[in-house]
């Protein structure tokens, strides 16, 4: 067992991507959007995540009131060059998604995605992360998640500057 799985995980997030999810939640609220998020583990702490992008939903995405389904195609695309642009260092590390009008807790279906992302070798990510952007326009909150050995478990997401 990895020693850092009874650890709350704190997830960094520049403003800069936070800026960019709220404002694709707001092109789709009040139905539900997300996407990819990229970054890595502190070398030091792994329960530090530092996001250092995102990757929309994709022009093909699905966008329902309680779910929505992405261009994965797309998405894969934008992924890997996003890795190799940042020199290989900027890995898939789970997903984001949106809550209009709803709550900060993940539903079933954002905790059977972890748990496929999590099963899922091509993914590479045995312990995801999930956040949640949820509230209303003008006053978004975010909500972060980490899976575990066996189920997501809350984190604090941290929003900073200059990254």
């Amino acid at each position: 067992m990895c020693w850092f799985l009874g650890k709350r995980a704190e997830v960094l997030v520049p403003a800069a991507v936070l800026q960019e999810m709220e404002a694709e939640t707001e092109r789709h609220a009040p139905e539900e959007t997300g996407g990819v998020l990229l970054g890595y583990a502190d070398r030091t702490d792994a329960t530090r995540i530092q996001v250092t992008n995102q990757v929309g939903p994709g022009p093909r995405a699905i966008h329902r009131r309680h779910f929505f389904d992405p261009d994965g195609e797309w998405q894969a695309r934008e992924v890997a060059a996003a890795y190799a642009g940042s020199g290989r260092v900027s890995t898939y590390l789970g997903d984001w998604h949106s809550h209009p009008g709803g709550s900060r807790r993940p539903s079933g279906l954002d905790r059977s995605t972890a748990r496929r992302i999590a099963l899922c070798e091509q993914a590479r990510a045995p312990h995801p992360v999930m956040l949640i952007l949820h509230g209303e326009a003008d006053d978004w909150r975010l909500a972060a998640y980490r899976r575990g050995r066996w189920r997501l478990r809350a984190g604090r997401a941290t929003v900073v500057e200059g990254q």
